[in-house]
């Protein structure tokens, strides 16, 4: 039995993790005095902190013709993306990348969780 518990308090820290990104996002979109460039910078350095692995997530933002990335963003085969539309039209991408490989989860090394994260901020923006 302690080893349900232990897997339920790893699961509801990274619940933690998800939500308190997706607060961060939705308070960059809340603030309407901030330009749209600010914005996506901030998303860009909100989403590490909401994956599982924060140590080695890298976030990358194209929007239009503008790019938004971590520092020294490393492309790797580790990726989750999702497009960005505007009335059923594609007008950019946010990547989510793992620098390093991670254990096999429901998406690669992703968890079904951070896609449901990911394509939520696709959907604000």
């Amino acid at each position: 039995m302690d080893k349900s518990i232990d897997n339920l308090l790893v699961a509801l820290k990274e619940r933690a993790k998800e939500l308190n990104c997706l607060y961060a996002v939705e308070e960059l979109f809340n603030k309407t005095d901030s330009k749209l460039e600010v914005v996506l910078e901030g998303i860009v350095r909100a989403i590490p902190a909401g994956w599982q692995y924060p140590d080695v997530c890298q976030a990358k933002i194209v929007y239009g013709d503008q790019v938004f990335q971590s520092p020294n963003l490393k492309e790797t085969p580790w990726v989750q993306s999702v497009d960005i539309l505007l009335q059923d039209e594609v007008i950019g991408k946010i990547s989510v990348y793992y620098t390093a490989e991670r254990p096999t989860a429901d998406e690669g090394p992703f968890l079904k969780e951070e896609r449901r994260l990911i394509n939520t901020i696709a959907d604000r923006l």
